[in-house]
């Protein structure tokens, strides 16, 4: 009994062992089975997920080109710059992670707005400004909290700068963020990446192509955290940096020029009268483009917009001025080439002329008396342009000024340039829906009523009276859009009655510059017109009882102050555009400031003393 039972109990065991060991073998290649699908059906896929928790890719922004003057000078270079962005996906509490580096940089409600609409913008991947131009201390405070802070990364790039304020500030523009106007234009990923700019303004703008570059990547691997713990370089894979811009301006002589030009609002352009180099691009006041950069304040903001003198504004190439008197050249090469009027014919100068039911004043009230073309010009006569302008007419005026340069954009490279007014019957009645008149005629004689100049045009109206041969035009970027000049087709004789009759105007007694015939340098005389453009209508009545003098009137209804010039005389090589806003006589303020910088082309040029052999003979005018 006992061993039968005994012998029932072992078979009852070696069973459940049995069992046992097949439930374990079927456990065992359950799980190997597992394991084969996992490690090796599997491998590539769980290999891929596993890069992607340990790597990542960043994105390496192109170094931005710098834009250097002439002669190499940074006029817009790069900085280094810290900051902090988010990366959405890497931080599971947004609100949290916001308040927490909030402590650290310092956002303030429109800033955390600002974070909340890109995140919800963007795919989650892209990494957000959070804030950026932040000082060593809190980048440092931020790295050293970054256990803290999922999805935050501190970065050291480069931002934008400006050397030199707001001295080109017109002229380089500025960089920004791109918008959604931008972005739709421009599909270029790069505009995306919260830390990257492009050029909004000026030749920030215009040569954005060429300073903008090609991005890069970085493996990089990163820990739980989100830190990088190791980079993973690829030269394949490096950022293209941006090209260099080169531009015609001489940085010292533009620093100049804002220094003469003080607290005066205004423009002024030099240019090379043979080559149309413009060494000076020049708008007053300006404004530090290193605001725009870094963010403006609302105080900065009001503090420009309420400026009366408009620091925004790119007078230079945007102001639309009245060329007053500095508008007589043109009027007597047209006369000239007309062949109607005998520059030798004297036309008696009472001190006004009477059209009609109207009367046209001269500036000198008692009058000029006997003036032929180029004493005319000299004394700046307005009486004399009254009368031979109705004999020529409005439409060779109008020829001849856009021959010069006048009316006409000149496409230096940079937007916002105006192309002034040089009106005719044709403009009138299509801007206006009204017929030419003859007081149309005579007001535009002497650059007033509805002709309009920027100081550049200027600038090219006088160059190419002084190169007497071809029509010279203006160039900023180098090796931009270089364009073969056209011949003037001008009588040179003409020309030479012209030039000899603006040199008169600053060196023969009575010429209304003549207070600008010495310019600093021995023996190299320049070559002038004043200009005063009326802002204001003169009453009847103030004439009789006397024209209140500008010192007397409120800043913005006072003349504005022109003064056109080149030099040197016998061999020009600079020209000058110059209008001072509200500046008076332009003998006065225009004329100091422009002749001032004109020397100081020519000194930086190296020109010197002439010999005597170079000197032309001057002791008369050019007649015909």
């Amino acid at each position: 009994m006992n061993a039968e039972s005994g012998k029932s109990d072992g078979t009852i065991i070696n069973r459940r062992a049995a069992m046992m060991g097949l439930g374990g073998v079927g456990i065992f290649g359950v799980l190997a089975s597992r394991l084969f699908y996992l490690q090796v059906e599997k491998a590539e896929d769980y290999l891929t997920l596993s890069e992607n928790n340990r790597f990542n890719f960043n994105v390496i922004l192109p170094v931005r080109g710098k834009i250097l003057d002439r002669y190499g000078e940074k006029l817009a270079e790069n900085r280094q710059d810290f900051r902090a962005v988010l990366i959405p996906e890497r931080t599971k509490d947004i609100d949290q992670t916001l308040a927490r580096v909030s402590d650290i940089v310092g956002l303030d409600e429109a800033a955390i707005k600002r974070i909340k609409k890109d995140i919800r913008e963007n795919a989650k991947f892209i990494p957000i400004m959070i804030k950026d131009h932040l000082d060593w201390k809190t980048f440092s405070t931020l790295n050293m909290k970054m256990h803290n802070l999922p999805g935050i990364i501190p970065e050291a790039g480069e931002g934008r700068s400006y050397p030199n304020g707001g001295v080109f500030a017109h002229t380089l523009g500025y960089v920004g963020r791109a918008n959604d106007k931008d972005m739709e234009v421009d599909r270029d990923p790069l505009l995306r990446q919260p830390t990257f700019r492009i050029g909004k303004t000026g030749v920030e703008a215009a040569a954005e192509s060429t300073l903008r570059g090609s991005a890069g990547r970085l493996k990089v691997e990163v820990n739980a955290m989100g830190r990088i713990v190791r980079e993973w370089p690829d030269p394949k894979d490096r950022a293209t940096p941006g090209k260099d811009v080169w531009l015609t301006l001489d940085a010292p002589l533009q620093r100049f020029a804002a220094e003469q030009f003080g607290e005066d609002s205004g423009g002024l352009a030099v240019m090379d009268v043979m080559t149309g180099e413009l060494r000076t691009l020049l708008s007053m006041p300006s404004y530090d483009a290193n605001l725009f950069v870094s963010g403006l304040t609302q105080a900065d903001m009001d503090a420009l917009n309420n400026d009366e003198r408009r620091p925004q504004y790119n007078k230079v190439i945007s102001g639309g001025y009245a060329p007053a008197s500095t508008f007589k050249m043109v009027v007597m090469l047209a006369a000239l080439e007309s062949k109607m009027i005998d520059p030798s014919r004297d036309v008696f100068c009472v001190g006004r002329l009477r059209l009609g039911n109207r009367t046209f004043h001269c500036w000198k009230r008692q009058g000029h008396g006997r003036m032929d073309m180029h004493d005319a010009l000299k004394h700046s006569c307005d009486a004399y342009f009254y009368e031979i302008a109705q004999v020529i007419g409005i439409e060779r005026i109008a020829d001849m000024a856009r021959r010069l340069g006048l009316g006409q954009r000149h496409d230096v490279g940079i937007a916002g340039e105006k192309s002034g007014i040089v009106p005719d019957p044709t403009w009138k009645q299509d801007k206006l829906g009204s017929a030419w008149r003859m007081g149309d005629t005579l007001n535009a004689s002497i650059g007033q009523g509805f002709v309009l100049a920027t100081p550049l045009q200027l600038a090219v109206m006088t160059a190419r009276i002084a190169n007497a041969k071809y029509a010279v035009s203006p160039t900023l970027i180098v090796g931009q859009d270089l364009r073969e000049p056209l011949e003037l087709n001008i009588n040179p004789r003409h020309l030479a009655y012209v030039q000899r009759s603006m040199w008169a105007v600053v060196n023969e007694e009575g010429g209304t510059g003549v207070a600008s015939r010495n310019i600093g340098l021995p023996d190299i005389e320049i070559a002038a017109k004043t200009g005063t453009a009326q802002v204001r209508g003169i009453s009847a009545s103030e004439r009789a009882s006397g024209v209140r003098k500008n010192e007397a009137l409120p800043w913005k209804l006072r003349d504005h102050s022109i003064f056109v010039a080149y030099g040197p005389y016998a061999q020009p090589r600079f020209a000058v555009g110059c209008v001072v806003e509200h500046g008076g006589s332009g003998s006065r303020r225009a004329a100091q400031l422009a002749r001032t910088v004109l020397a100081e082309a020519l000194k930086r040029d190296g020109l010197g003393p002439r010999t005597e052999n170079s000197e032309p003979s001057k002791n008369k005018p050019v007649r015909l």
